[in-house]
């Protein structure tokens, strides 16, 4: 496998991670919690354990599709290409700052937590676009 093809491998595998667990505490782990009479004690141990998850995950997402542009400009790709991977781009970041809003303990994003279903909803909205985007991306052909 070349770089690009590992590159791409961790990118995908690490965004439905992170997509799916988005999903899963929007329908699921949310509304649990939320109904619960320790619901602060469980939050806190969700969001201990998630945490360092959510920024490797990250980490990895940022440097994987960077190199991915870079590839691309590398092999001259359709100037459309790089206006759909801007809006990509600025959504997927948004992705993240939801999620990590969401697993963060600071005071000054407390209402981002406060407010988690509609967060959580908007991020899940954002990930499909975040997809469709992608998969047209993908399909674009290379050398211009």
């Amino acid at each position: 496998m070349s770089g690009a093809e590992v590159s791409t491998l961790v990118h995908v595998i690490v965004a439905f991670f992170i997509a799916g667990t988005l999903f899963f505490q929007w329908r699921a782990i949310h509304p649990a919690v939320s109904a619960a009479a320790d619901s602060d004690q469980i939050r806190e141990a969700i969001r201990s354990r998630w945490a360092p998850m959510m920024h490797i995950g990250m980490v990895l997402l940022i440097g994987t599709g960077f190199y991915q542009l870079w590839k691309s400009i590398e092999e001259g790709v359709d100037p459309s290409y790089h206006m759909l991977f801007g809006i990509k781009l600025i959504l997927a970041l948004a992705i993240l700052f939801i999620g990590n809003a969401m697993v963060g303990k600071s005071a000054a994003l407390a209402w981002i937590r406060e407010k988690a279903p509609m967060w959580l909803a908007l991020a899940c909205a954002m990930v499909i676009a975040v997809i469709v985007i992608s998969r047209h991306l993908a399909q674009m052909p290379a050398g211009v």
